[in-house]
């Protein structure tokens, strides 16, 4: 997780209950737009999950804080009024459609994030983690509702809400397998999607919770966003014999319109020893002259969007007679 920046300027919305926020526009032409709604460090600092090495980081962003301790008698019903205001003024400004909207959260957040997309059917959820918002977003409830009291959790609000179908969002949903908040709250949350049948995916994966929250979120974006991406090049090697294959992400296999062109590196080499032109095939065999250690560049193209990803480096060993 990275710290947003100090050239990120907040503003304050103008309602009765201000609420700070960040834009930042993609330097490219985007017609997605993703909400994020940020915790805060040890510090005090707003958190950002996508930095500036991310290519989801192109995309246009709006980054939701906490409400200020100045303003810490707002309701939880007046933070979402103004917040969803915010989203559709924001979206008027940049010309986003509506559907094209991604809500993200992790942690505190997470949970909050849910809620703000089931309560205004926006269509897209990416959160990791969701746990009890006790810590920054303190909410004061409206005296006609119950108050949060002892041990209650803040995920029991949103459980009651009534999704119909046409409105039902896909929320993709990460959890850490060592989150210290799994079992006590996750579950519960999960549960409850689970019934609503609004779970898109659930992905759990062995690492301590908000260090792969990043990587999740840029791959379910790109899924989101139907983005080029590439999972792995896989580099297969049998004596002076190479087959280098692309292992693209389910979504875009038998996208027939992705090339890809092939670049053999011999390490310690700038030049490339073999080049091959764009071709269809994510496939392609190559027979060293030399022994030495390689990696295979691929580049792939899909239109006018272009990425490229490395091999793992792999060593070829070539017999000789005498």
């Amino acid at each position: 997780m990275e710290k947003l920046v100090a050239k990120f300027e907040m503003k304050t919305t103008s309602g009765k209950t201000p609420v700070q926020y960040h834009i930042a526009k993609s330097s490219l032409v985007s017609k997605y737009l993703l909400v994020c709604f940020s915790e805060l460090d040890d510090a005090g600092e707003p958190l950002d999950y996508l930095g500036e090495g991310s290519k989801a980081y192109n995309l246009n962003r709006l980054f939701v804080m906490p409400p200020t301790k100045k303003h810490n008698k707002i309701t939880q019903a007046q933070y979402e009024k103004e917040a969803s205001e915010l989203v559709e003024a924001v979206i008027g400004e940049l010309k986003v459609k509506r559907q094209n909207i991604i809500i993200v959260g992790y942690g505190e957040s997470g949970a909050l994030a849910i809620h703000f997309s089931m309560r205004f059917h926006y269509k897209h959820t990416i959160v990791g983690d969701p746990k009890v918002m006790k810590k920054h977003y303190l909410f004061h409830q409206n005296v006609v509702k119950a108050s949060l009291k002892g041990n209650q959790r803040l995920d029991k609000l949103f459980s009651p809400l009534y999704i119909e179908k046409f409105s039902r969002p896909h929320i993709y949903f990460y959890s850490g397998s060592s989150s210290i908040n799994y079992e006590e709250e996750t579950k519960y949350i999960l549960e409850v999607l689970k019934g609503k049948q609004i779970l898109s995916k659930i992905c759990r994966q062995r690492n301590l919770g908000v260090a792969g929250f990043p990587s999740f979120v840029e791959k379910e974006i790109h899924e989101c966003t139907n983005q080029l991406a590439c999972d792995e090049i896989i580099a297969w090697q049998h004596n002076n014999k190479v087959l280098a294959e692309c292992m693209l992400p389910n979504y875009l296999v038998g996208d027939t319109s992705i090339e890809f062109a092939y670049y053999f590196y011999k390490i310690g080499e700038k030049e490339a020893l073999h080049k091959t032109k764009y071709q269809t095939n994510s496939q392609y065999r190559y027979t060293a002259e030399d022994g030495g250690s390689y990696f295979v560049k691929v580049f792939i193209k899909r239109n006018k969007e272009i990425l490229t990803k490395n091999s793992e480096k792999f060593r070829i060993t070539v017999a000789e007679d005498f």
